[in-house]
């Protein structure tokens, strides 16, 4: 599995990898190959790990943060106490591989609604 030709030279943004990881797993790529085992406790950590790396290296993930704004503010999936991952697995019955899904599905409704990535 190799990253796309275009995120060569640029900064890639944790949107560009929820968008990566989602083409991947549409393309038969099993979701173990980027978490391990298929948790969406372990997603979520990857994400904000992709997130803080971004933050330290002062990088702007800018389309990120739309990305959250957007799913607490207009999709209503981003709720106090437990956010996105509590929602998104307590919408799929428990199904930890749907949630995360769910959650992918979500980052490209946003990326087309919003021309990014």
């Amino acid at each position: 599995m190799r990253p796309p030709m275009d995120w060569r030279g640029r900064h890639v943004s944790t949107l560009d990898i929820l968008l990566f990881i989602r083409d991947e797993l549409r393309n038969g790529t099993m979701l173990e190959m980027f978490i391990g085992a298929v948790d969406i406790h372990r997603f979520n950590a990857f994400v904000q790990g992709s997130e803080l790396t971004l933050y330290y290296n002062r990088v702007p993930n800018d389309s990120y943060q739309e990305f959250l704004a957007w799913l607490r503010d207009v999709k209503q999936e981003f709720p106090q106490g437990g956010g996105w991952a509590r929602k998104c697995l307590e919408d799929c019955d428990g199904d930890h591989l749907r949630a995360i899904q769910k959650f992918l599905e979500f980052a490209a409704e946003f990326a087309s609604q919003h021309k990014v990535a």
